[in-house]
C-alpha cells in the first residue's frame, strides 16, 4: 500500500503547534488555570529541568485530573475553529493530491487527539498516530500512555503500522520538518522535507531529499 505521512506540527500547521493553540483555548475557557502551572513547575523541578520542556510535552502534567469528555468536546471545538483555519493550503493540497491517488493518508504527530482526530476527520485522513494520553476513572492522569511521537519514537512506530497496514515504504512519501524526524525521513522512497530546520535543510541537500515551502 503506498501511503503518505504527514507531520502535523510546523509542517500542515505552519509556525506552530496543535497543542499550544489548544493550551492557550483551554485557558481561556478556564479549563486549566493556575493549578495546572503549579504542577508542571513541580514536575519540571522534580525532573531536574534536564531536558524539561520535552519531558514536560511528553507527559502534560498540567492536564492531570481534567476530565477526558471535557477534552474532547473542547478539542473538537478549537480544532475547526482555530486549528484548521490555519493549516497551510498547500499542505492541504498536497494531501488532496495523494487521495486522488487512492494513497492511504496518515497524520503523524506528538499532540493529542483532542485536535489532531478533529483534524483528520475534517481533512478525510485514514489514520492518526500520535500521543495518547493515560485516563483513570474518565479523568487525565498526566501521564503518556504508549511511545511520545517524537525523533526515533515516530519511526518506531511508523515501522509497528506498516507492518499491521502492509506499507510498501519504497513507494510511499513522508512530509516532515524537523532534523529529529531524519530516521523517519530516512524510511520512505520519497522523503519530503517541508519548512526544514536548517539542520534537516542540510541533511536534505546532502541526501538529495526535496524540500517543499508550506506557508
Amino acid at each position: 500500500m503506498i501511503t503518505a505521512v504527514f507531520d502535523l506540527d510546523r509542517t500542515l500547521l505552519p509556525g506552530t503547534t496543535a497543542e499550544r493553540i489548544f493550551l492557550r483555548y483551554l485557558i481561556r475557557r478556564r479549563v486549566i488555570g493556575a493549578g495546572a502551572a503549579g504542577k508542571t513547575i513541580r514536575y519540571a523541578m522534580k525532573s531536574g529541568l534536564t531536558d524539561a520542556v520535552q519531558q514536560i510535552r511528553a507527559e502534560r502534567p498540567y492536564l492531570s485530573g481534567v476530565h477526558d469528555a471535557t477534552l474532547r468536546l473542547h478539542g473538537r471545538r478549537c480544532a475547526l475553529s482555530e486549528i484548521l483555519p490555519a493549516l497551510s493550503q498547500r499542505g492541504i493540497d498536497f494531501v488532496l493530491w495523494h487521495q486522488d491517488r487512492g494513497h492511504r493518508i496518515v497524520l503523524l504527530s506528538g499532540s493529542l487527539p483532542y485536535v489532531v482526530e478533529p483534524l483528520a476527520w475534517r481533512l478525510g485522513i485514514n489514520d492518526v498516530i500520535c500521543s495518547r494520553m493515560h485516563v483513570e476513572s474518565q479523568r487525565l492522569t498526566g501521564r503518556l500512555s504508549g511511545l511520545h511521537p517524537y525523533g526515533e519514537a515516530k519511526a518506531s512506530l511508523m515501522i509497528e503500522y506498516g507492518q499491521t497496514h502492509d506499507v510498501d515504504f519504497d513507494l510511499s512519501y513522508c512530509y516532515a520538518d524537523h532534523h529529529t524526524d531524519e530516521t523517519l525521513l530516512n524510511l520512505f522512497g520519497h522523503p519530503v522535507c517541508v519548512n526544514p530546520s536548517d539542520t534537516l535543510e542540510r541533511i536534505a541537500q546532502t541526501n538529495g531529499w526535496r524540500i517543499e515551502m508550506f506557508d
